[in-house]
């Protein structure tokens, strides 16, 4: 038995009756021979042989929550574990093109996870045109962040022959009762307040020393910060809406992304801002008023800046590792030019300040704040944006690197030839925008919360025009990199 960490147990409290704390990766695959197109039984076998193997949120393994929150939730083995309760066969009518798969993993990102086993499940999806099916992977957030994601993804894919399962011994012990999980709770608060608590207060005051240097060095990027908590109250923010969801996605060159950002002087990811700015900018015009001040993104990154100091608890396992930044989108810049260099310089400077905080984030308490402190967090933000007062953010919009070369499974027999993957929503935000690349794909994803935002569908359209008008006013076939 494992206490969960602080960032993962995060999205455990982070879950509502509206807001399944749920992430989705979905690959698509064609046949590398027109003459042998697996079968659902054989995909399912791939399927079975890699999962077991793969995940770092271990895939036989529950969360329990504490009697009153008392504590973090534990993991625990599930001696009932069997794959065939977690993978499930859909086919798409016909004629099963783009339309028609969106609207079934609109469905899928809908409904909740089954709490009563391990958080995770898997749909082969036939019936795709062209011969193509596809594999999607909905998984609780608790168990793995993006960056983990890839990484599984990119190990499932190896030609290799892969054992029978975790290596790990399961420790033969049962699902606890009620009684013990209170009382490891209660052992383990003491043991965190009267141990770790004071080490980790104690490594702050050395941080804060040792950082004196760096805020003196970053102070003059200061002016390109924004302050989380700042962004205008928009109709992304409205409260309200229920579970159901609209599933949107669009897929670009990567190479033409390569020349833009060259072009421009800026990152792939300054360019993904840039690009969803305009794209935001032409929708809340379209069926909102559009504010004056700055739209505020919350960017994911890889970084916890001092949440890996070691514990004394029982609680090695971490599938959370990132934190977030907040910057401005500056959408009423209106030359595109000027506008990417200013995303690029308050990139720079959130990001700087998220990797200089040394564990003097919010998020870094999260190993020692109740359930019931973060689900109180919640409340006040939903608070807040029932008063339209200004929310954390108006958009979650995170860009994560995929795998650099091609994939295939089944020993060759299906190439994997596009790569998708969206977020979660919380019940503060109506739209999660989710970029993977893959090999010279790049894909945008977006979740949006049906009802919430009125033509939420069109939010990919206007994404499209913003990328085409681009791509002609900037780009030739001579100075696309191959």
């Amino acid at each position: 038995m494992y206490r969960l960490r602080g960032s993962d147990a995060f999205a455990v409290y982070s879950e509502s009756p509206t807001s399944p704390f749920v992430t989705l990766k979905v690959a698509i695959y064609s046949p590398t021979d027109e003459g042998d197109t697996p079968d659902s039984d054989d995909i399912k076998d791939f399927v079975k042989q890699r999962i077991t193997v793969t995940g770092a949120g271990r895939a036989d393994f529950r969360i329990l929550r504490v009697p009153f929150d008392l504590h973090h939730p534990v993991w625990v083995h599930d001696p009932d574990f069997d794959p065939e309760n977690h993978i499930h066969e859909a086919e798409l009518p016909l004629p099963g093109g783009k339309e028609q798969l969106c609207e079934f993993l609109s469905e899928l990102m809908g409904r909740p996870l089954n709490p009563d086993i391990p958080l995770w499940e898997i749909w082969l999806i036939s019936g795709l045109e062209d011969g193509k099916t596809a594999i999607a992977f909905k998984i609780h957030h608790a168990l793995a962040d993006g960056k983990t994601i890839a990484r599984m993804i990119e190990i499932a894919h190896r030609r290799t022959n892969f054992g029978g399962g975790n290596e790990e011994e399961a420790e033969g012990e049962h699902i606890p009762g009620a009684s013990r999980l209170v009382g490891d709770a209660l052992l383990d608060l003491a043991r965190s307040y009267t141990v770790e608590l004071p080490h980790f207060y104690h490594h702050l005051k050395q941080a804060r020393q040792k950082n004196a240097a760096i805020v003196e060095a970053l102070a003059g990027a200061v002016e390109n910060l924004v302050a989380p908590f700042s962004a205008p109250f928009t109709v992304l923010n409205r409260i309200g809406g229920s579970a159901e969801r609209i599933y949107r996605y669009e897929t670009f060159s990567l190479s033409e992304f390569k020349t833009l950002s060259r072009h421009f002087d800026c990152t792939i990811n300054t360019l993904v801002m840039g690009v969803c700015s305009e794209t935001l900018k032409r929708y809340l015009q379209e069926v909102d008023d559009l504010p004056s001040e700055p739209l505020i993104a919350a960017m994911p990154i890889g970084d916890q800046a001092g949440s890996t100091l070691k514990k004394l608890l029982k609680s090695d396992i971490q599938n959370n590792n990132l934190a977030v930044a907040v910057l401005p989108l500056y959408q009423n810049i209106e030359d595109i030019g000027q506008r990417l260099a200013a995303i690029k310089e308050a990139a720079r400077a959130a990001i700087d300040h998220v990797r200089h905080a040394d564990g003097r984030r919010f998020d870094n308490y999260f190993d020692y704040m109740p359930g019931t402190a973060i689900r109180l967090m919640h409340s006040a933000i939903n608070q807040r944006q029932r008063k339209k007062q200004n929310p954390h953010a108006n958009v979650v919009i995170s860009n994560v690197p995929g795998p650099r070369q091609l994939l295939y499974a089944l020993d060759g027999r299906l190439k994997l030839e596009e790569l998708l993957s969206v977020g979660n929503l919380t019940d503060a935000g109506h739209l999660n925008i989710t970029v993977w690349s893959y090999v010279d794909k790049l894909s945008f994803s977006f979740l949006i919360r049906k009802g919430a935002l009125p033509h939420g569908e069109v939010i990919a359209d206007h994404l499209r025009d913003v990328v085409d008008e681009l791509r002609g006013r900037y780009l030739t076939d001579e100075t696309v990199e191959n």
